[in-house]
């Protein structure tokens, strides 16, 4: 026989509380473990948080720079000797590369003065004021343009020129006087005491005179050109203070000693438009006036310190002459303003009284950007061409010049918030316009009719994509059968794979143009396809339970198809009746008509339906997912205790899973919210605040995409451009958090059910 073999050795028996090494090792590695899931899954939450306040912070970094006030620091003060033996008020200027100052002497000599050390000086002389001796002058904000008018009845037209030469020493400027054209105004020869003028782009000299006899002279002189003086209304009785002529040479302006400003258009015609306004009185007399750049708007300064922006506005259609109105008043000086120098790059001027105070101001923004005092009384003051500097002359013999910083002028609450009264608008407005053709180009930098748009933008996807994407997530989780769900539910979540650039092409090219044609009919479709689904939906719930219980359950859409092609076609034949009944066949003009809005090709309705197409699967797939967890316990106690499906779907599961539909709809709206290439490419892209269903608009996530590669690296454009996107981030957040909070109560409400 074989042996047996010997049993096995009992094992002693393990004490209470001990336990054996191998689940000892085993419970150590998933410690570990643990630990180090828990400390990654930490550090990646950390990570996150870091990462999202860095980018905020590096956003709010670029954009804080808009809202940090303008700074004048002196940069010197010295004694002019030349200002002793000078008895002439000074023209004063500073070159464009700001290598000199210079100022006119009362013998018409110029006077330069290198900005380094003060002391370099070059005198440039005259050869017709030798001869005519120089009684006014007047210089232009731009390319040092020189209108001088002679004690004889004479106007003279100069210009500095500076030409600059490269060497390996560095640059260096050379400045020169050329005179383009002395010009007769007076036959009796009264000196001219009140000049201005204007030098277009072509070079089209046109400028306006005063003599002491009373006559006023408007006259232009182009090279190769004819010269052209002539006089404009009768003698003045009345003492004049002031004039200005626009760039155009149409619009004369003279302000009288009574408070008066006359106002001339100038034009080709025998009549020439003529009105009065009064913009102050006997007591409050304008003093000084000059054009911002672009000539659209005046600056006007009074006795008593006043400083105000007027421009004209139209009152009815058909005028001829805008009548001037107060835009926006400035802070006051304390003093009567005696100087008014307008800036030749931007929508500033600066601002001078008898005592020497300084306003540093800015028309679009309606601010005083800055203040300081010279010390004295003035005699000149100037804006460097760059703005970078500021620079003026005092009655003590003596010249100042100070550093500037003022990078954003235009920026402020009020404009970037705020409705804005632009040049050459008849009222205040929101507008974003953000570069121009021109220098004289004014900023407009409003971000409401952007947020509006995005806004605007994600009511109209969601509005579609809502009620199709939960009723379709309903269905889907609660109706349809389960071979059909397994298709149905992947075909929608692919959906979310397609670019948002395809959809936006389609929508821009295939969509509004079809609807453009067709927007009754589609508009009807809306109408016909539900009753007819509603109708066949009743009559296939009165049939006979025989011929019902014969199709398989869950696939009774199948039979719908049918009648949402017959609902289609119905509303494409139904669409152009309608518009030959209702709307007098034109259904654009219909609603120019009724609502002075245009409809646009590329319109709101176009982003609903390519906006909600993106954002359905997002919506649908988080729906379903929260509507088929739901338990199934909750749906069999309904349905026992007599519910119908459709009320227990209504009554059970729809509350229950109300959380997640909710969280989805947020979702789908932070999608909607930064979504960009669809808006960009099927809204026509307009900044305009409308909320006409018919207009297009622009959204701030739009916006940045098409405004970034335009603009300068820490200019204005690029900082509000980060603006706009920290108003995106707080959009989404603030949106999140308060869907995050109603998400809370939802499921506290419903935990019980």
């Amino acid at each position: 026989m074989a042996k047996r073999p010997p049993p096995p050795k009992a094992q002693p028996p393990s004490r209470p509380g001990t336990f054996s090494s191998a689940p000892r090792k085993m419970t150590s590695r998933v410690r570990l473990m643990d630990r180090v899931a828990s400390g990654v899954i930490r550090f990646g939450g950390a990570s996150v948080i870091l990462a999202v306040a860095a980018i905020f912070v590096f956003v709010g970094r670029e954009a804080l720079p808009l809202f940090l006030p303008a700074k004048a620091k002196p940069v010197f003060t010295v004694t002019v000797p030349e200002f002793t033996s000078d008895a002439f008020g000074g023209v004063l200027g500073v070159d464009e590369y700001e290598t000199y100052a210079y100022w006119l002497h009362s013998t018409g000599a110029v006077h330069l003065a290198t900005l380094a050390d003060q002391k370099t000086r070059t005198v440039l002389n005259s050869p017709s004021l030798l001869q005519h001796p120089l009684s006014a002058a007047y210089r232009s904000a731009a390319k040092d343009h020189l209108y001088l008018g002679t004690t004889d009845g004479h106007v003279l037209l100069a210009q500095l020129k500076f030409s600059p030469a490269y060497t390996a020493a560095g640059r260096t400027v050379t400045g020169r006087l050329v005179e383009e054209k002395l010009i007769r105004i007076s036959t009796t020869g009264s000196p001219v005491i009140k000049v201005h003028g204007r030098h277009d782009s072509t070079g089209k000299a046109r400028f306006a005179a005063l003599c002491a006899d009373g006559t006023l002279f408007t006259g232009s002189y182009e090279d190769g050109g004819d010269t052209v003086a002539e006089p404009v209304g009768g003698k003045w009785s009345i003492p004049v203070t002031t004039l200005a002529l626009d760039l155009d040479g149409r619009r004369l302006f003279v302000a009288t000693e009574d408070g008066q400003l006359h106002h001339w258009e100038l034009d080709d015609s025998r009549e020439k438009p003529y009105r009065v306004i009064p913009v102050g009185n006997v007591a409050r007399t304008l003093t000084a006036m000059d054009f911002v750049i672009g000539d659209h708007a005046l600056i006007l300064g009074f006795s008593d310190g006043s400083v105000e922006q007027w421009f004209g506005v139209r009152e009815n259609t058909d005028d001829v002459l805008r009548p001037f109105h107060k835009i926006r008043a400035f802070d006051s000086l304390p003093a009567s303003v005696q100087l008014i120098q307008p800036s030749g790059r931007d929508k500033g001027f600066l601002a001078a009284s008898r005592d020497g105070t300084i306003h540093l101001g800015f028309t679009t923004s309606g601010r005083t950007l800055l203040e300081f005092n010279a010390g004295g009384s003035l005699k000149g003051l100037a804006y460097a061409p760059k703005l970078t500097s500021i620079l003026a002359t005092t009655a003590t013999n003596q010249m100042a010049m100070w550093e500037l910083s003022n990078p954003h002028p235009e920026i402020s609450f009020a404009t970037l918030f705020g409705k804005v009264w632009y040049e050459g608008y008849d009222a205040p407005e929101f507008n974003w316009q953000s570069t121009g053709g021109t220098d004289d180009f004014e900023s407009k930098c409003s971000l409401v009719p952007l947020i509006v748009g995005t806004l605007k933008g994600a009511f109209y996807g969601l509005l579609f994509a809502i009620p199709v994407a939960v009723m379709a997530a309903i269905y889907v989780s609660q109706f349809m059968s389960y071979r059909l769900r397994g298709l149905v539910k992947p075909a929608v979540e692919i959906m979310a794979a397609l670019p948002s650039v395809v959809i936006g092409f389609l929508a821009g090219l295939w969509l509004a143009p079809m609807m453009e044609n067709h927007v009754l009919s589609i508009g009807s479709a809306f109408i016909l396809v539900p009753v007819l689904v509603l109708l066949a939906v009743t009559i296939w719930h009165h049939l006979p339970q025989p011929i019902r219980s014969s199709v398989p359950h869950g696939t009774e859409l199948a039979l719908l198809i049918p009648l949402v092609a017959l609902g289609f076609f119905l509303a494409t034949q139904l669409g152009p009746l309608l518009e030959a009944w209702f709307f007098h066949g034109d259904f654009r003009q219909w609603v120019f008509d009724t609502t002075g809005h245009q409809f646009e090709q590329r319109n709101s309705i176009v982003i609903g339906f390519a906006m909600g197409f993106a954002v359905i699967p997002i919506i649908f797939t988080i729906s379903e997912d929260a509507l088929s967890n739901v338990p199934q316990h909750f749906v069999s106690g309904s349905l026992a205790l007599g519910a119908s499906r459709w009320q227990t779907a209504a009554r059970v599961i729809l509350p229950t899973a109300s959380p997640g539909i909710f969280s989805a709809i947020m979702v789908g709206f932070g999608r909607a919210v930064g979504e960009t290439m669809i808006v960009l490419m099927a809204t026509g892209n307009t900044p305009i605040l409308s909320l006409s269903p018919f207009n297009g608009m622009r959204t701030l996530s739009a916006n940045i995409a098409v405004e970034i590669p335009e603009a300068p690296v820490s200019g204005t454009l690029y900082r509000v451009l980060f603006l706009a996107a920290i108003l995106l981030f707080i959009m989404t957040f603030v949106v999140n958090t308060v869907a995050e909070v109603i998400r809370q109560r939802l499921r506290e409400k419903y935990k019980a059910v």
